[in-house]
């Protein structure tokens, strides 16, 4: 079977889209729940990478006839700062805890989708063998790796008391 450039270029268009949407979900959910320093700080850091990823998406595209933007989607700074002051304000009262839950399990569901989207990435570079997109796959997997576990873990430290106490 073979590859050709226009199947690498969904690949790299799919993959492109679910970075962008992952890094607004890592800028969201550090917004939302600025009260939880680890969050807020962690979130930034996660999102950071997913707008390196899409800048990095951005370069090789071009070489596929692609014009992928190189800048994420970022939230609008007003609603950001209505997150944040909303955040604030509720601090760490039981509805806050169930919207973490909820965000968490938004990030990790999108990290997972970047994870698999990376590894149909590394194939399609085997393929065509595309030693630039395959250092691209390698390099950034690991990232979306780290997002997805760090996502996995605060759930599993946060659902007990969000969903159980009263």
């Amino acid at each position: 079977m073979s590859v050709t450039t226009d199947g690498v270029g969904l690949v790299l268009e799919d993959l492109h889209e679910a970075e962008t949407r992952l890094h607004l979900d890592l800028e969201r959910l550090g917004e939302r729940h600025s009260a939880d320093h680890e969050v807020l700080h962690v979130t930034r850091d996660l999102a950071r990478w997913s707008a390196e990823h899409v800048a990095r998406l951005a370069e090789h595209g071009r070489r596929f006839g692609l014009e992928l933007d190189p800048q994420p989607t970022s939230t609008n700074p007003v609603a950001a700062g209505v997150r944040r002051k909303t955040s604030a304000l509720a601090g760490r009262r039981h509805t806050p805890a169930i919207m973490l839950i909820d965000d968490l399990r938004q990030v990790y569901g999108d990290a997972s989708l970047v994870q698999l989207d990376w590894v149909l990435l590394t194939q399609v570079a085997q393929a065509v063998r595309d030693d630039a997109l395959l250092e691209l796959a390698h390099d950034c997997v690991a990232q979306t790796e780290r997002q997805q576990t760090w996502a996995e873990s605060k759930l599993k430290e946060s659902a007990p008391q969000a969903l159980v106490t009263p």
